[in-house]
């Protein structure tokens, strides 16, 4: 029999055992749930060599271990998600090398019983084949217990055309409406939960158990309706917008700014929801922290050939956290529309040679101190961000301001004997978006308004240095140098002594509230112009 003949077999007979032909009741389990695999499969898989012992544990595990490509790692079904080995790359995939290990060997001691009936039969001749197979079979098990007999037979287990266990990795976590719990997999259409199933292909996940729609979480709802400064609304608010966040959907296109300074309650809100989704385990969350840094200004280009991990840790996340920004910085806009816009995003782990392209799933959200700033007359922009405002301190001594209270050192604690009742308010919020969307209230779109506002340095400008056209006056017309230079000299009094805005940005500003004509070689806008008072003031500054 040619060697192609022989994998023939062998691939035909992982077919029929893994359909559970000829019997309709499917191959029998062992002690450890796994397919008990018939003494000429595995006599067949011997004989195919290397890509034999592949195959064979393809057919143990299939549906129980799988390699992902794009990540470079092993995965295995932990009962109603996938997980990843957090002790080393492929450690429980090599581990279970061993199940293959002991099928020859089991195969072997079969060949030997065999080889012994033959002996009492006077059958010699059969008796010395049977007991030189026996000994193939102890000899291919004890090589799959080498280093390198467990790392040939994985790849052999991943590459093999009959049944691989690789996946590209797109399969990873695609759908948006399914949250995997600890006991199974919540249906965020309805809030109800079903067993796991290893086709979901879901990876990232929570270490909750799902007790139910309604399971309470008092302490909790007290703290979110207080850090809201007791008011219900914002609480609902919140209740929403991170109930859409736990949806892979990424169709809102919103950018959360959650803004306040000293200990005002976000930071314990935000590391208790990603406690409720995974967080303790980076590279299985559904909500964990991204850097600060890749919503920023940095002022320099990034080189498109680099790894760029810091895009990769948003795929398959949930609800990304940005923490603090340093008092002075400037959003970068584009960035800022992108990782919020649901367009495909595009990186490539540090290992990888290729970059991949992915779906957003992720709510995105800034949590600082200080605004950063942006430009004010960039729409876009705007019409994604959502400020909500903290507006009180919980201080270790007696409150002293309107907005002060006393802190509660044990609140933590007892917020995190909530999870279960906290994962259902996530998911009460999360059909409540389906009832009647985010729904901003008013102290949210007014806060992000004024933002836009203080932003919105020309405006400023112009009020303070500037005389407008008024109906029925003379035409007003200023040369575009002056009104540069008067716009430095304010911005240098006003905002940065050590920055400016170069004039192509503050000519594209101008160009959105006033008309520019050439004359002559030079360049006019119509109706505004610097005062006299502003114009001597910042001389006399000069």
């Amino acid at each position: 029999m040619t060697d192609q003949e022989m994998l023939q077999q062998v691939q035909e007979r992982i077919a029929e055992e893994q359909q559970g032909q000829p019997s309709n009741d499917g191959p029998k389990l062992d002690k450890h749930g796994l397919p008990i695999p018939k003494p000429d499969f595995v006599e067949r898989c011997l004989y195919a060599n290397e890509l034999g012992d592949g195959l064979l544990f393809s057919y143990l595990f299939k549906g129980r271990h799988a390699y992902v490509g794009q990540a470079d790692e092993w995965i295995w079904w932990s009962g109603h998600h996938w997980s990843v080995d957090l002790i080393e790359k492929g450690h429980r995939a090599r581990a279970d090398v061993e199940h293959v290990a002991q099928a020859y060997y089991t195969t072997g001691a079969h060949f030997d019983r065999l080889a012994k009936d033959a002996e009492r039969d006077g059958d010699k001749e059969s008796a010395g084949r049977l007991k030189a197979k026996a000994e193939k079979m102890k000899a291919r098990a004890a090589r799959l217990r080498t280093e390198t007999g467990r790392k040939r037979c994985l790849e052999f287990a991943k590459t093999n055309l009959e049944s691989p266990l690789a996946i590209a990795g797109d399969e990873i976590d695609r759908d948006p409406w399914s949250l995997p719990m600890a006991n199974g997999v919540v249906d965020l259409r309805t809030g109800e939960i079903r067993p796991g199933r290893p086709d979901d292909w879901l990876v990232k996940s929570s270490p909750v158990e799902w007790q139910g729609i309604d399971a309470p979480c008092p302490h909790w709802e007290h703290f979110v309706t207080e850090i809201m400064g007791d008011d219900p609304e914002m609480a609902a608010f919140l209740q929403r917008v991170f109930g859409y966040g736990v949806t892979g959907l990424a169709r809102e296109h919103i950018f959360l700014v959650l803004l306040g300074r000293g200990r005002n309650g976000k930071g314990i809100m935000t590391e208790v929801i990603q406690t409720v989704l995974g967080g303790q385990n980076a590279t299985t969350a559904l909500a964990g922290p991204v850097q600060s840094e890749m919503l920023l200004d940095q002022g320099k280009n990034r080189s498109a050939a680099g790894p760029s991990p810091d895009i990769m840790s948003l795929r398959g996340l949930r609800i990304a956290f940005a923490s603090e920004t340093d008092e002075g910085q400037r959003f970068s806009p584009a960035r800022v529309k992108w990782f919020s816009g649901g367009e495909t995003l595009t990186g490539r782990y540090p290992h990888d040679k290729r970059n991949v392209s992915f779906a957003p799933t992720h709510l995105l959200a800034l949590l600082t101190n200080h605004k950063p700033h942006a430009p004010a007359s960039d729409f876009a922009f705007w019409e994604r961000l959502l400020l909500v405002d903290f507006p009180l301190s919980f201080v270790d001594r007696k409150p002293q301001n309107e907005n002060e209270r006393p802190m509660d050192k044990g609140l933590k604690d007892r917020l995190l004997q909530e999870l279960p009742g906290i994962a259902a308010w996530l998911v009460r919020g999360c059909l409540e978006w389906q009832r009647v969307g985010i729904a901003p209230p008013a102290k949210v779109r007014e806060a992000t308004s004024e933002y836009r506002r203080d932003e919105d340095l020309l405006a400023d400008f112009v009020d303070e240095c500037c005389d407008l056209q008024q109906e029925g006056q003379p035409e007003i017309r200023s040369k575009a140098s002056d009104l540069y230079d008067a716009f430095c000299a304010w911005f240098k009094r006003n905002v940065s002594a050590k920055k400016t805005i170069s004039q192509k940005a503050f000519g594209k500003m101008m160009l959105e509230r006033f008309q520019r004509e050439r004359k002559g070689g030079t360049y006019y806008y119509f109706g505004v112009s610097v005062s006299p008072h502003a114009q001597l003031e910042l001389d006399q500054e000069e």
